[in-house]
């Protein structure tokens, strides 16, 4: 732990806990892909504190993932939120006791697929409709921009002529006149925790209303399903045969989240974290199942 995020910890934990006179102790590092993420103890309770990683704050805004977080936390799907400082995106949250982290082999499991496909559909039959929109092709422009700035010759060959064919779906999105709803966005999952009484559905950074079938898509793509599998999660999601508008809605939100991604890996790539092998694996899926179109 760097000397920065030791003291950021102790200066944030006195503001989120003003009536705690005994020391707050920091235990140890937990993962996280981009943010750091620390176990924390005040006063015999555990806690997750995060600090955003660097060039984060560009991809994210912290205030309308304050308002997604407070959301999910009040609907008991993600962790309960203990506080969030929104201008720099720290958060405190409520360490989950006695759990486990879904990795992809984890979520293969038919207990966990059918616990991760009902937490889903949990949180979209709320139908909460919040004022923060999860528009992809607004932020596959903010994405360029950003990797543009800072390396512009990073990206694919055929970038431009794939990102018209992209463009070409927002005329089919608008047609379909889908009811969008809070979405997390990025369920991946080790955004999966689990213990002996529940499943939470964690880090809201990209939440935002959008097609419920976005998370469902993306489930699937990161759980890296066979095709038996990605079956069997459907129907504990659908709960009956899927008709074939979803089909269509579940390929076009494959692509559209995969191409997004491989632009999110980039940027974090100028950043001087080695994604690029990640984002070009996602791009070049985006392509294979623009395909199946």
């Amino acid at each position: 732990m760097s000397n920065k995020d030791f003291h950021r910890i102790k200066a944030v934990s006195k503001l989120a806990f003003p009536e705690v006179t005994t020391p707050i102790r920091i235990l140890q590092q937990e993962g996280g892909l981009t943010n750091n993420n620390y176990k924390v103890m005040v006063d015999k309770n555990l806690y997750i504190y995060r600090i955003p990683g660097p060039g984060t704050n560009q991809l994210i805004n912290r205030f309308q993932e304050k308002i997604c977080t407070e959301a999910a936390s009040a609907l008991g799907i993600d962790a309960p939120l203990v506080y969030f400082k929104a201008d720099t995106g720290e958060k405190i949250s409520q360490f989950i006791d006695n759990s486990i982290t879904l990795q992809e082999t984890l979520i293969k499991e038919p207990k966990y697929m059918e616990a991760s496909a009902r937490l889903l559909r949990k949180l979209h039959d709320y139908k909460i409709q919040i004022d923060v929109k999860f528009d992809v092709f607004e932020k596959i422009e903010d994405y360029e921009k950003l990797i543009r700035a800072v390396k512009p010759d990073c990206f694919w060959e055929d970038y431009l002529e794939m990102k018209q064919l992209i463009e070409t779906l927002k005329a089919e999105i608008r047609n379909l006149k889908v009811e969008t709803v809070l979405c997390h966005n990025d369920p991946l999952c080790e955004n999966f925790i689990v213990n002996e009484s529940r499943m939470y559905l964690v880090d809201w950074e990209y939440a935002g209303t959008n097609d419920p079938l976005w998370d469902v898509a993306d489930v699937v793509i990161e759980a890296n399903f066979s095709e038996a599998q990605e079956q069997q999660f459907y129907n504990f999601y659908f709960q009956n045969e899927i008709t074939v508008l979803e089909k269509r809605r579940l390929i076009i939100n494959k692509i559209l989240l995969d191409f997004l991604w491989s632009l999110w890996g980039l940027q974090r790539f100028t950043h001087g974290i080695d994604l690029y092998d990640y984002a070009t694996v996602r791009y070049q899926r985006a392509k294979a199942n623009l395909k199946l179109l």
